[in-house]
C-alpha cells in the first residue's frame, strides 16, 4: 500500500504519506506560562496511532498577529514546551512541522495587547470592518524576521521544520492576491513579499530541516480581485522556483465563508479538491513532493489518489481527529474497524473557534491526558445494564464492554440510534449514521448481549440483577409551547415535521403554509426545517434570538443561509409566537413589541424533547444507577456520546 511507504521531504524521511495538516486545536499551548499538556497528548496520541506527519496549530509570528483567544508565543516559553512534544512524538516515529502565520487584515485589533492595529500589505478593511495600518518598509522587514525567528524556537527546540501558511485569506495570500495588495513599491509585487519570507526562513533553519508552503489551490475569488487556479499555480510554481521548499501543501478559498467548502460537512463530495491537487502537481513539475486534501476520510481514496498521481502524501485530519488508530489499524489489518469521520463538523471546526476541539463520535478528543489516566487505572469488572440504544447508550455499552465489564443492552425499538436514527430521511445528514453503525460492529465484536424490542421496567433489572445500571432512556418529543392558543392551527414536534408525520400518518406538506417556531436554534431543529421544507411546504421561522441559528456551527450555518432562501423560507429573527387565533399566529418582536399576523395550516414546536426519566424513580435508588444523554439534559449526540462514554468509563 503505498499510503504506508516512506517518502523524503528534502533531507528529513517520513515514515508514510498520512498527514494531519494544521487546524484550530489548543491555540492555548502558545499562552506564556501554559504547560500545553493538553495538546502534546493530542498530538502524541496521533503519533501512537501511526501518522506520519503532524503539521501542529498555527503560530502567531508577531504582536500585530494576535486575536481573541490567541496567543503570541514567548522564545524561552516555548523552548521546554516544544522539546518535550518533539520527545514524545518522535518517540512514535512521527515527524512534525510548525505551521507559521500572520493574521495580517483580518479581524478586529480589540483583543490585542495594547490594542495594536492591524498590518496589511495594505489599507485594507477587514471582514469585521476595521482598517488595517498599510506596512512601512521597515515593518514588512520586521515581520520577515519575526518569520524567521519563529521557525529558529521551533527547529531549535526538536521540531523537524515549517511551513508557511499561505491560504485562508492571512497575510502571506493577502501579498500575492491583488485584493490584499495594492502596493507600488517593491513589495507590490505578488512574489516579492513571499519569497523573501522563504528565502529568511530558509536562512534561520538551515538546510536539514523541512521547509514546506501552504496555498490555495483556488482563492473562489475569480473575478473579484483573487487569481484563481491559474493564478495561483503560477504563485506555487514561483515559490517553489525558489529552490529552497521541500514540499507544498494546499487548502482552499480565502477565508471566512470559504471555510465551508475548504472544510467540508456531509454535504460536500469526497476529494472534491484532488483534481485541483493534481493541477499544482503539473505546475511545479513535480519538483517536490505535493499533500492532497479535501475532505479524505477513507484510506481507499487516499490510496486511489496516491496511485492516480494526484499527490505525494494525502492530508487526513479529521479522519485522525476521528480515529487516532487509523494508520495502526491499516497496518494490523483491521481496515475494518476504522471509525470513520461521518462529516458532521460539529465537534471540530464549528466548535474551535470558541472551544476546544473535540468529535461528535470520538469523545477522547481533547481528553487523551485525563484518558490515559482512567485506562491506566485498575478496573474491577462487574455486571452493567445499559437501557436505552440511542447514542449515550450505545457508546457507555461499548466502553464498558472494551473495559472488561459483561454488558447487557436493552432498547424497546427494532433498531439502535435512537431519536439520532431519524437522519436516515434526512438527505445529505444520512451520513452520520456511520456513527452509531461503528460502535453497533464494536458491540458484536465486543460480545455485548443486545436484547433489542424490549422493554425495560424494574422487573426486568432486578431479573438481570446487574451490578450497575447505566439509563440512557433518551426523551420523547415535545409540542408544548409556550403561548396562548384556541387549538385553531395544529401543532406538531419538530421530529415529525423531519419525518413528514402528523399523528402518526404520513402528511402531505406540498403547498402548506407552515411556522416553524424554533426555541432551539440547533443542528437538530436546521435539519427538520430544510426536510419540511424540501417537502414543499412554505416555512416561516420566527425565534427569538438576534439571528437565526445561533446554536449552529458556522460552516452548517452558511450553507442553510445560502439554501433557505431557495426553498422559499423565511427568517424572522427577534420575534416570539405571541398567540394563536382563529387560524392565524401573532408574531411578536421580541424588543419593540410590534405584532403582525399570518394565517398557517401547521406550527411546528422547535423545542426541546421531555426527558424520559420513570425508571430512574422508579427503581428508588436500589442500584448503583449513571445516566446519561437526552434524558438527563436534551442537546445533541456529541454530547449523548460524550457523556455514554464517561458512564462507560468510570463505572
Amino acid at each position: 500500500m503505498k499510503l504506508l511507504q516512506p517518502i523524503r521531504l528534502g533531507r528529513v524521511e517520513v515514515k508514510n504519506r498520512v498527514v494531519q495538516t494544521a487546524h484550530s486545536a489548543f491555540v492555548d499551548f502558545w499562552q506564556k506560562g501554559n504547560d500545553g499538556a493538553r495538546y502534546i497528548a493530542y498530538v502524541e496520541r496521533r503519533a501512537r496511532g501511526g501518522c506520519g506527519l503532524l503539521i501542529l496549530t498555527a503560530m502567531h509570528v508577531h504582536a500585530s498577529s494576535q486575536k481573541e483567544m490567541h496567543f503570541v508565543y514567548d522564545a524561552e516559553d516555548m523552548a521546554p514546551k516544544y522539546r518535550q512534544l518533539a520527545d514524545r512524538a518522535h518517540a512514535h516515529g512521527a515527524r512534525l512541522v510548525q505551521q507559521l502565520f500572520h493574521y495580517g487584515a483580518t479581524g478586529k485589533s480589540e483583543a490585542r495587547d495594547d490594542m495594536h492595529p492591524l498590518w496589511g500589505m495594505s489599507a485594507l478593511t477587514s471582514s469585521l470592518g476595521e482598517t488595517a495600518h498599510a506596512m512601512s518598509e521597515a515593518e514588512i522587514e520586521e515581520i520577515i524576521e519575526s518569520f524567521a525567528a519563529a521557525a529558529r524556537v521551533a527547529c531549535e527546540n526538536g521540531i523537524d521544520g515549517v511551513e508557511l501558511h499561505g491560504t485562508h485569506g492571512y497575510l502571506i495570500q493577502q501579498s500575492f492576491s491583488p485584493w490584499g495588495n495594492q502596493r507600488t513599491d517593491r513589495w507590490g509585487a505578488p512574489l516579492a513579499f513571499l519569497t523573501a519570507v522563504i528565502h529568511r526562513v530558509r536562512a534561520a533553519i538551515g538546510p536539514d530541516k523541512i521547509l514546506g508552503l501552504r496555498i490555495s489551490a483556488d482563492d473562489f475569488l475569480s473575478g473579484a480581485g483573487g487569481l484563481g487556479p491559474e493564478g495561483l499555480r503560477e504563485i506555487a510554481a514561483g515559490a517553489v522556483d525558489t529552490g529552497m521548499l521541500d514540499y507544498l501543501n494546499h487548502s482552499e478559498g480565502a477565508g471566512g465563508a470559504h471555510y465551508v467548502r475548504a472544510i467540508g460537512s456531509y454535504r460536500y463530495k469526497m476529494g472534491e479538491w484532488l483534481p485541483y491537487t493534481r493541477g499544482l502537481k503539473e505546475a511545479i513539475g513535480g519538483a517536490i513532493p505535493v499533500i492532497g486534501v479535501g475532505k479524505i476520510p477513507t484510506h481507499d481514496l487516499a490510496e486511489q489518489a496516491l496511485e492516480a498521481g494526484d499527490c505525494d502524501l494525502v492530508g487526513m485530519t479529521r479522519a485522525q481527529i476521528s480515529d487516532p488508530d487509523m494508520v495502526a489499524k491499516l497496518m494490523s489489518g483491521q481496515a475494518n474497524r476504522i471509525r470513520l469521520c461521518t462529516g458532521a463538523n460539529q465537534g471540530c471546526i464549528d466548535r474551535t473557534g470558541l472551544y476546544p476541539i473535540t468529535c461528535i463520535h470520538n469523545p477522547e478528543v481533547g481528553e487523551e491526558e485525563r484518558f490515559a489516566a482512567l485506562d491506566a487505572a485498575p478496573v474491577e469488572h462487574k455486571k452493567v445494564l445499559v437501557v436505552g440504544g440511542g447514542p449515550a447508550g450505545i457508546k457507555a455499552a461499548e466502553v464498558a464492554a472494551r473495559r472488561g465489564h459483561q454488558v447487557t443492552l436493552v432498547e424497546q425499538g427494532a433498531r439502535l440510534g435512537g431519536r439520532f436514527a431519524a437522519v436516515e430521511k434526512l438527505g445529505d445528514a444520512s451520513n452520520l449514521l456511520s456513527a452509531v453503525a461503528w460502535v453497533e460492529s464494536e458491540l458484536s465484536l465486543l460480545k455485548v448481549d443486545i436484547r433489542m424490542q424490549t422493554v425495560a421496567d424494574t422487573a426486568l433489572v432486578d431479573a438481570l440483577a446487574p451490578d450497575a445500571v447505566i439509563l440512557a432512556t433518551g426523551a420523547a418529543p415535545s409540542t408544548t409551547l409556550k403561548t396562548i392558543s384556541d387549538g385553531s392551527i395544529p401543532v406538531i414536534s419538530s421530529d415529525e415535521g423531519a419525518e413528514g408525520t402528523f399523528e402518526g400518518e404520513k402528511l402531505d406538506m406540498r403547498g402548506l403554509r407552515v411556522l416553524f417556531v424554533d426555541i432551539r436554534a440547533n443542528y437538530e431543529t436546521a435539519l427538520s426545517i430544510e426536510a419540511i421544507a424540501r417537502r414543499g411546504a412554505k416555512v416561516t421561522v420566527v425565534t427569538p434570538y438576534m439571528s437565526y441559528g445561533v446554536n449552529v456551527g458556522f460552516t452548517h450555518l452558511i450553507d442553510y443561509l445560502k439554501s433557505f432562501p431557495t426553498l422559499g423560507v423565511e427568517l424572522v429573527a427577534q420575534s416570539l409566537l405571541a398567540r394563536v387565533e382563529d387560524g392565524e399566529a401573532v408574531i411578536r418582536h421580541a424588543f419593540s413589541g410590534a405584532e403582525r399576523r399570518e394565517a398557517f395550516d401547521l406550527i411546528v414546536a422547535g423545542v426541546a424533547p421531555s426527558p424520559r426519566t420513570g425508571l430512574i424513580e422508579a427503581l428508588g435508588g436500589r442500584y448503583k444507577v449513571m445516566s446519561a444523554g437526552d434524558m438527563v439534559a436534551p442537546r445533541s449526540a456529541l454530547e449523548a456520546f460524550r457523556e455514554g462514554d464517561r458512564c462507560g468509563r468510570t463505572i
